[in-house]
């Protein structure tokens, strides 16, 4: 099977999608960082021009022209003056005072763009300078000035910052998202090769799973099981078919014996109604072990679980354990009851009544004379448990679970009367109950317990 390209899979897709969204909200970030800092840098350094134009205008108050003069000359003649310019222009833009006139006479901020002096070759381009012009008495004014440089410098270095990040996250996104595709893309192809060798007939082949337990393992587990599922069913099936055709072909070759040996020879009629009614007889023995294989089949499919309501379990035993006990006694067997009242749970009456019937009957056909037989049926809380335990010889630990598969007899010459579907019955009963069968050792004899939650 052909497996896509890597740009083709959903996890290189999925990577994507989610690095353009990333790098949008990236964007997104880098545009609201740059214009917050700038808006903060503009504000602080318009704060500090205001508060020296205040200051200087306070000098003018109080001593006129000449004190603002004196004031803005001995600012620019000392050495810590690096920053802020100044200037006072007339009516017709004549410098008063200070070395700026390069603004309008007009009350605000005002922002120009000048090429630098030549006692700054370092700088390149233009630079911006942020003005606060004050109006003073007879056409002149007042303006203070600072260079925007911090402000451009800082919002060069955010640019610059998130250009360098947008590329680092173009780059570790794509490599991070071609290694993740080529990873889920291994783990597709161990998955399609698997599936392949299944397909091509290898049932006992399983899903590589790894340590890591991820999604696609998980996957992988539950697949496995599944395959485990259906490799016990199909066995089950090859198995239920060869006890089909052993269990069948004895009664099968006696009615063919029979019919032959009836053609064969000149009989009587009497000696043909035996030979009918002996065929008859092996017919229903045949028939009889399909109607058991279609029930069980009919019971495993859940379907009669749709059908389920309150029943008296108690009443249930009681009336099996009765109609029992004659044919217990007539082969010197003993049946002794302890059944609590009105015990009731949901479930399938019918069903529930072919299960005690079929323990009960199990016990009484499998066990030498005088044995006791013991039925209890007892709820504690939410659990019910039905008992039956005899004190005959018992069935070994090894063959226990075994005695629930389809046609399995512990009797393996089948002198016995019986097909081996008795107990698998039982068995399919209970798990549509969702109850559980154990059996125990008696010491002597056989305990089977079942016990069921639940109302």
């Amino acid at each position: 099977m052909k497996l896509p390209s890597i740009v083709d899979t959903i996890s290189f897709k999925l990577s994507a999608l989610y690095l353009g969204l990333f790098l949008a909200s990236f964007l997104a970030i880098g545009v609201s960082v740059y214009l917050w800092t700038c808006h903060t840098l503009e504000q602080q350094l318009k704060s500090s021009i205001e508060t020296e134009a205040n200051r200087l205008k306070a000098e003018f108050d109080s001593g006129g022209i000449a004190e603002l003069k004196d004031e803005i000359n001995e600012i620019i003649g000392s050495e810590s003056h690096t920053l802020l310019e100044y200037g006072v222009i007339d009516k017709n833009g004549g410098l008063i005072a200070g070395s700026f006139n390069n603004f309008q006479p007009s009350e605000g901020w005002q922002t120009v763009m000048r090429t630098p002096s030549a006692k700054k070759p370092e700088k390149a381009g233009k630079e911006l300078l942020y003005i606060r012009v004050m109006a003073l008495p007879n056409n002149t004014s007042l303006s203070v000035a600072q260079n925007g440089e911090t402000i451009q410098n800082a919002g060069k270095a955010i640019i610059k910052a998130f250009i360098l990040g947008f590329v680092l996250v173009i780059f570790l996104g794509s490599v991070g998202g071609f290694f993740i595709s080529r990873t889920f893309l291994n783990k597709i192809q161990r998955i399609t090769t698997s599936t392949e060798t299944i397909i091509a007939g290898d049932l006992k082949h399983r899903l590589s799973v790894s340590i890591n337990q991820d999604e696609l393992d998980k996957l992988a587990s539950v697949l496995n099981l599944m395959l485990d599922k259906i490799g016990a069913l199909i066995e089950n099936v090859q198995q239920v078919s060869n006890d089909i055709a052993h269990d069948l072909r004895t009664p099968i070759s006696h009615l063919k014996f029979r019919l032959e040996h009836a053609l064969a020879k000149n009989l009587s009629t009497e000696q043909y109604k035996e030979r009918i009614a002996f065929a008859i007889e092996e017919v229903d023995t045949i028939l009889s072990t399909f109607s058991a294989l279609l029930r069980i089949s009919q019971i495993e499919s859940g379907s009669r679980r749709r059908g389920f309501k309150t029943v008296n379990l108690s009443d249930i035993i009681v009336s099996v354990t009765e109609a029992l006990y004659p044919v217990a006694e007539e082969q010197g067997k003993t049946i002794h009851s302890t059944i609590e009242k009105d015990i009731e749970l949901i479930g399938d009456k019918e069903l529930l009544t072919q299960l005690a019937f079929n323990l009960l009957e199990n016990a009484i056909t499998h066990t030498p004379e005088n044995t006791q037989i013991r039925v209890s049926l007892r709820s504690s809380g939410t659990q019910t448990e039905f008992i039956v335990a005899d004190n005959g010889p018992g069935i070994a630990e090894e063959d226990r679970q075994r005695v629930f598969q389809r046609f399995y007899r512990l009797e393996q010459s089948r002198t016995t009367p019986g097909n081996g579907l008795g107990l698998s019955i039982v068995a399919a009963i209970a798990a549509l109950h969702e109850g559980t069968l154990t059996l125990f050792d008696n010491k002597p004899g056989l305990k089977i317990a079942l016990s069921l939650w639940g109302k």
